[in-house]
C-alpha cells in the first residue's frame, strides 16, 4: 500500500449554539437581548487568531415563540427572527454549518434559507469534510416538543453515510444529548432515542466525538471511547446547580473551540464577560 503524503490535520472550529433570536423582541425571564449577545460571539469570533476554519450552531436558531406562548406560532410568525438571524451572521468570517433544534421551525427555515430540502417538513441533515475528517449534522427536531429524537430514515442515512466515510475520524453533531447528564429535568428533555442512535455509532469506530446544544450549559460524558459534549448558550444559561427545576441566567454569552491537530483533539468552553470583549475593541 501507497504511504499518504497528505499533511496532518491543523485545524480550529467553532461550536455555538441556541441563539435563540426573537425578533421584536427579548428573552422574557432574562431579559436578555439575544441578537445583541450573537452580535458579540460573532466579533470575538473574528478576531480569533487563527480564524476558525468553520462554524458549526447547534439549533434553536430562533426562538419567536418564547415571545408568545399563548398560540401555536406559523411558518410565517417565524420569517422575521430567520431573516434576522441571517442578518446577524453576514459578518462572521468563517464557513457557516447549522442544524435545527426544539425551537426551530422546518417550514420557515427551509423557505428564508433556501435550502434544498426535499419538500417543506424535510428533516435538515448531512456531512461535511475538512483535512480528512468528517462532520455529520442530524436533525432532532419534533415539532412542538422540547425533546428530541432521530427517525428511522435518518438513522438508515447514517449509516449510509459513516460506511462511505470508514477510516476518517468524525464528529456528529445534533441539537439533543444523547446520554443523561445527572438532572433529571434537563434529561426528560434529551434525545428520546439516544441509545438507538448511540448504538448506530458504536458501529463506526471513527466517531469519537458528539457535540450538543440545548442544555444552555457546558457538560461532558464519556462512556467506552466515545465522547459528548454540550455547549453553553451565545445568550442566557442554565444553572447547574437546580436539580427539580428550570432556572435560567442572564449570560455570560458562551461558545465551544476545537483544536484538531494531527490525532489529537482539544477543546474549551469560552463565556465572554463584559470587560474581554471591550479589551477586543
Amino acid at each position: 500500500m501507497e504511504k499518504s503524503t497528505a499533511a496532518p490535520a491543523d485545524f480550529c472550529f467553532v461550536h455555538f449554539t441556541d441563539t435563540h433570536i426573537m425578533a421584536g423582541g427579548v428573552h422574557p425571564p432574562t431579559q436578555v437581548d439575544t441578537a445583541t449577545c450573537l452580535r458579540q460571539v460573532i466579533d470575538v469570533l473574528n478576531a480569533l487568531e487563527p480564524r476558525p476554519a468553520f462554524a458549526v450552531i447547534g439549533g434553536d436558531l430562533v426562538s419567536p415563540s418564547l415571545l408568545d406562548r399563548s398560540r401555536v406560532l406559523t411558518p410565517e410568525d417565524y420569517a422575521p427572527s430567520y431573516l434576522l438571524f441571517q442578518e446577524l451572521l453576514r459578518p462572521l468570517q468563517s464557513p457557516v454549518y447549522m442544524l435545527l433544534g426544539n425551537n426551530d421551525n422546518r417550514r420557515a427555515f427551509h423557505r428564508v434559507m433556501q435550502t434544498a430540502a426535499a419538500s417543506p417538513d424535510a428533516p435538515y441533515h448531512y456531512g461535511f469534510d475538512h483535512q480528512g475528517h468528517h462532520f455529520v449534522l442530524l436533525d432532532s427536531h419534533q415539532p412542538g416538543q422540547s425533546w428530541g429524537r432521530i427517525e428511522a430514515a435518518q438513522l438508515t442515512w447514517l449509516h449510509e453515510d459513516l460506511t462511505a466515510h470508514r477510516g476518517q475520524p468524525t464528529f456528529v453533531f445534533m441539537h439533543h444529548h444523547p446520554w443523561p447528564l445527572g438532572i433529571p429535568w434537563i434529561d426528560a428533555v434529551g434525545l428520546q432515542n439516544g441509545e438507538e442512535l448511540v448504538s448506530v455509532l458504536r458501529q463506526y469506530p471513527d466517531v469519537r466525538w458528539v457535540i450538543c446544544g440545548h442544555v444552555h450549559m457546558d457538560h461532558m460524558v464519556q462512556r467506552a471511547g466515545l465522547t459528548m459534549l454540550t455547549t453553553p448558550s451565545t445568550c442566557f444559561q442554565v444553572t447547574k446547580l437546580a436539580q427539580e427545576r428550570k432556572k435560567a441566567l442572564a449570560g455570560p454569552p458562551g461558545f465551544r473551540l476545537v483544536w484538531v491537530k494531527g490525532a489529537e483533539v482539544s477543546t474549551r468552553v469560552i463565556h465572554l464577560h463584559s470587560e474581554e470583549v471591550a479589551s477586543l475593541a
